[in-house]
C-alpha cells in the first residue's frame, strides 16, 4: 500500500501545468445557474455548453473578442471580453440592462441533451431535493432510466438496474474515475451521501472509451459539489420512523480565486427492532457509518488540479433479533473500512489553444470482514488507477477533435469465502484513441441547416492487455442527427468487457443455506450493445415539455451465469454456453402542464433471457418485464412551498424454480410475483434563502412482500433462503429533515 501511495503522489505532481482558457459561470438575477446555455466566440465555431453548475470553459482569444450567450427562452446576448480577462461571473440581470433581455426560461432539473452526440441524461441538484436522497441509490427514486432494488431480505444491500440488466454491467464513475468496485461493490450505493452530489450524468449504451472497457449497458458519472461553488457552510439533518438518522455537514473555504478547500462529513445510523412480518428477522439491518471527504482545488490561470482524501467506516448487522428463546440466532455482519487518495491534474498551456493534457490518479485500500450465519467472507483489496489523456483540435474551428491516452489498473485481492480462495492480482495496461466531430447546432431560420451541422459523431477504440485474460479490443461508435435544436436521433454500437467479482457482487445469496459452487474457471464477461434514442423538446403555448424514447439490445458473447434454478441447494456460477440477451425500451414524457406544476410519465419494457445449464434459453427470473413511473411536482409562485409525489409501477416477475422445496416453503414463491405500485410523497417549506424544512412518506400504500424469507423457522436448515425479493419488506415510513446553508 505504501508503494501505491508513493506512486500516486509522484505521478500526480510530476507534470508542470498551464492553461490559457477563459472560464465563467452563468446565472440569472436570482443567482440560479443556467446550465445548458451555449457560449460561443462571435465569428468563430469555437464554443461550449455550460454544465449543470452554469460553469463553462473555452480557449481565450489574443485580442478583444465578443462572447455570444444563447439559452432557450432568452434573446442572444453578446459581451465584450478583454484579452487579460480570465474568469467571468455573468449574471442575467447585468445582461438584461445591457440588452433589455426578459428572463423567461426555467431551469430543468432532469433532461436529455439534444446537443451531445452521446445519449446522456442529466440529473441536477434540484431533482435530488424532490426526495430525501440520503445516498446515491436514493437519488434515482424519481428517475425512469434507473431501477433500484434490494438483493435480499436481510443484508440491506441494494443494486441498480439499467437497460434490463444488473448494475454490474454499468460502469460507475465518480468525477470520471471508477467508483468503488470489487470487495466494496455490495454497498457502493450507500457510500456517496446525497448532499455530496451536484449532478449525475447517465450515459446509455456503450459510451466513450476514455474511461475503460467496462461499460456494457452504459456509464453513470456522479459529480460532487466543489468547494468554490458550494456553500461555505451547509448542514442537512434527517430522521425517519424506522430509527434512521443522518447528518451531513459541508465546510468550504475559498482562499482566493485560485485556491479553495472543502470538508464533507457524513454520519448515519439505524437502530430498531422492527419485525412487522413476524419472521423473527430484522426488517431493516442495523448500521453505523462514518464518511469523510477532504478536497483541495487549485484553479489558476495556468495550473488546474485537485487532490482528495476519502475515508469510510461502515458497520452493518442483521439477521434474527436476539431474544431468550433463540439459543443460536442467525446473524449477519458486514464491516467495511476504506481509504482513498485521488486527484486530477491538467495542462492547457500549448500554443495551440485546442490542445490539453491531463491525468487522473487514485490509490485505495479496502478491508472487508463479514459473515452470514456460518459462512465467512473476508478480504482486503489494494487498488491503483491511472488515466492519462491528450486532447487536440484538428481544425481551427474546433469541429474535429482527437483524444488519445493510456491507462493502468492494478487490483490486488486477498479474498476468502470459507475454504474457497478467491485471491488474485489483476493488472491491465491499455491505450485508446477517440475521434469526435461535434458541430454547433444552428437554428433553421437564422442559419439554415446543412448536413455538416446536423451530424455528430464519436468513434473510438481501445486496446488493453489483461494479465489473466490477454488482449481486449474495444471498439465503440456513437452518431447523432439533429433535425433541429430540439429534435435529435442517435445510434450507438460497441463492445464492453468486465471481470466478475462473483461473491462480492452477489452477497444476497450468501444469506441462505445454498452452497456456493464455481463449476469452472470463470472467463471475462463480454457483450455487444446496440442502441437508438429519439429526443424531442417542445412547447405548448408557454409550457415546455420533452419526450424521449430509448431502444437498446445487449448481446452477450460470454456471461457469468448465476444459476438458482438447476439445483435447489446450490448457487451455480459458470460461463455462458449459448445465447443471452436483453432488449429494453423506455419512453419518457414530461411537461409543465400548469404554471409551477410538472408531470412526468414513463413506461419501460425489458425482455431478458439467458441460457442455463440445461441448454434452454429462458426468461431471467426476478426481473420485471413492465415498469412505469409517474411523478407530479408543484412549486408555489413564491417558491416557498414545493410538493412532490411519485408512483412506481412494477409488473409481474417470474420466481426462481423452487418446486423441489418442501411445499410449506412455497406458499408465496411459485409462478409469477404480483404486480404492485409504490407511492412516495414529500413536502418542502423554504423558510428563508438559508433554511428549509422537508418531510414526507415512502411507500404510502404500505405495500409489502408476503413471507420474503423462505423457511425462516429453520435458518440453519436445508431450505433457508432470503434472496427471492421482488417488493419492499417494510411498510410506510415517515421522515423529516432540515437543510441550512450560508453562502
Amino acid at each position: 500500500m505504501r508503494n501505491l501511495i508513493y506512486t500516486f503522489f509522484f505521478l500526480l505532481f510530476s507534470i508542470s501545468l498551464g492553461a490559457q482558457n477563459l472560464t465563467g459561470t452563468i446565472t440569472n438575477e436570482k443567482g440560479e445557474v443556467l446550465f445548458g446555455a451555449t457560449v460561443l466566440w462571435e465569428g468563430t465555431e469555437i464554443g461550449t455548453v455550460a454544465d449543470e453548475n452554469g460553469f463553462f470553459e473555452l480557449p481565450k482569444q489574443d485580442t478583444i473578442a465578443y462572447l455570444r450567450i444563447e439559452y432557450v427562452g432568452y434573446d442572444a446576448v453578446v459581451l465584450e471580453v478583454l484579452p487579460n480577462e480570465n474568469a467571468l461571473q455573468i449574471a442575467v440581470e447585468g445582461i438584461t440592462e445591457l440588452m433589455e433581455v426578459e428572463v423567461a426560461a426555467k431551469r430543468r432539473d432532469n433532461y436529455v441533451s439534444t446537443i451531445s452526440t452521446l445519449n446522456i441524461e442529466t440529473i441536477g441538484s434540484g431533482e435530488f431535493r424532490k426526495a430525501p436522497c440520503c445516498n446515491l441509490a436514493e437519488s434515482f427514486s424519481t428517475n425512469a432510466s434507473i431501477d433500484v432494488a434490494y438483493t435480499d431480505a436481510v443484508t440491506g444491500a441494494r443494486e441498480i438496474r439499467m437497460l434490463g440488466l444488473r448494475g454490474t454491467y454499468t460502469q460507475m464513475l465518480m468525477e470520471k474515475r471508477p467508483l468503488v468496485s470489487g470487495l466494496g461493490s455490495a454497498f457502493v450505493m450507500e457510500y456517496i451521501p446525497g448532499t455530496w452530489l451536484s449532478s449525475i450524468q447517465i450515459s446509455k449504451g456503450t459510451s466513450t472509451v476514455q474511461n475503460g472497457y467496462q461499460a456494457i449497458t452504459g456509464q453513470i458519472n456522479s459529480e460532487l459539489v466543489k468547494p468554490f461553488q458550494d456553500k461555505r457552510f451547509f448542514i442537512n439533518l434527517y430522521g425517519s420512523t424506522f430509527g434512521r438518522g443522518e447528518a451531513n455537514i459541508h465546510l468550504n473555504h475559498k482562499f482566493s480565486e485560485k485556491w479553495s478547500t472543502g470538508l464533507l462529513l457524513h454520519s448515519s445510523t439505524r437502530k430498531n427492532e422492527m419485525d412487522n412480518n413476524g419472521d423473527t428477522f430484522y426488517d431493516t439491518p442495523q448500521k453505523t457509518m462514518y464518511d469523510a471527504l477532504w478536497r483541495t482545488f487549485y484553479r489558476g490561470d495556468v495550473l488546474r488540479g485537485q487532490f482528495n482524501v476519502h475515508v469510510l467506516s461502515d458497520r452493518h448487522t442483521a439477521g434474527q433479533i436476539p431474544n431468550e428463546e433463540l439459543l443460536k440466532p442467525y446473524e449477519v455482519k458486514q464491516d467495511n473500512d476504506r481509504v482513498e487518495l485521488f486527484g486530477k491534474i491538467g495542462y492547457l498551456g500549448f500554443k495551440n489553444l485546442t490542445q490539453s493534457i491531463g491525468l487522473i490518479a487514485e490509490v485505495a485500500y479496502h478491508d472487508l470482514d463479514s459473515f452470514y450465519g456460518t459462512l465467512n467472507h473476508r478480504g482486503t483489496q489494494q487498488n491503483a488507477y491511472l488515466n492519462g489523456m491528450f486532447s487536440t483540435g484538428l481544425d481551427t474551428a474546433d469541429l474535429h477533435k482527437l483524444d488519445v491516452g493510456v491507462s493502468y489498473i492494478y487490483d490486488d485481492y486477498d479474498e476468502q469465502l470459507n475454504e474457497i480462495d478467491l485471491s488474485r492480482t489483476e493488472k491491465v495496461l491499455g491505450t485508446f484513441a477517440e475521434y469526435s466531430f461535434v458541430p454547433k447546432v444552428r437554428g433553421c431560420e437564422d442559419d439554415p441547416y446543412t448536413f455538416a451541422n446536423r451530424f455528430g459523431m464519436v468513434v473510438g477504440a481501445r486496446l488493453d492487455h489483461h494479465n489473466m485474460f490477454g488482449y481486449l479490443f474495444t471498439p465503440r461508435a456513437n452518431v447523432k442527427y439533429n433535425f433541429s435544436e430540439d429534435r435529435v436521433v442517435r445510434l450507438s454500437a460497441g463492445r464492453g468487457y468486465r471481470t466478475a467479482n462473483v461473491i462480492a457482487e452477489n452477497v444476497g445469496v450468501l444469506a441462505s443455506s445454498r452452497a456456493i459452487v464455481l463449476l469452472e474457471n470463470l472467463d471475462m464477461e463480454e457483450a455487444w450493445n446496440f442502441g437508438f434514442n429519439f429526443t424531442q423538446n417542445f412547447k405548448v403555448g408557454e409550457r415546455e415539455g420533452s419526450f424521449s424514447a430509448d431502444i437498446y439490445r445487449t448481446n452477450f458473447v460470454n456471461q457469468i451465469v448465476m444459476d438458482l434454478n438447476t439445483e435447489i441447494d446450490k448457487v451455480l456460477f459458470y460461463n455462458l454456453n449459448g445465447e443471452s440477451y436483453a432488449n429494453s425500451f423506455l419512453g419518457v414524457a414530461s411537461m409543465e402542464i400548469l404554471k409551477g406544476l410538472e408531470l412526468k410519465v414513463a413506461y419501460k419494457f425489458n425482455d431478458v433471457k439467458v441460457t442455463f445449464l440445461d441448454g434452454e434459453l429462458r426468461e431471467k427470473p426476478m426481473n420485471a418485464r413492465h415498469r412505469g413511473l409517474i411523478t407530479l411536482d408543484y412549486a408555489t409562485p413564491n417558491e416557498k412551498w414545493e410538493f412532490n409525489v411519485g408512483t412506481q409501477f412494477v409488473g409481474t416477475q417470474e420466481f426462481v424454480n423452487l418446486t423441489s422445496n418442501p411445499e410449506h416453503s412455497l406458499e408465496h414463491h411459485v409462478g409469477d410475483t404480483p404486480a404492485y405500485a409504490i407511492v412516495n410523497a414529500q413536502v418542502t417549506y423554504k423558510i428563508s434563502e438559508q433554511f428549509e424544512l422537508y418531510g414526507g412518506c415512502e411507500n404510502l400504500t404500505n405495500y409489502t412482500q408476503e413471507d420474503p424469507i423462505i423457511d425462516w423457522q429453520n435458518p440453519f436448515g436445508d431450505n433457508f433462503d432470503t434472496s427471492h425479493i421482488y417488493a419492499p419488506i417494510t411498510g410506510a415510513m415517515g421522515y423529516i429533515g432540515l437543510r441550512f446553508g450560508i453562502e
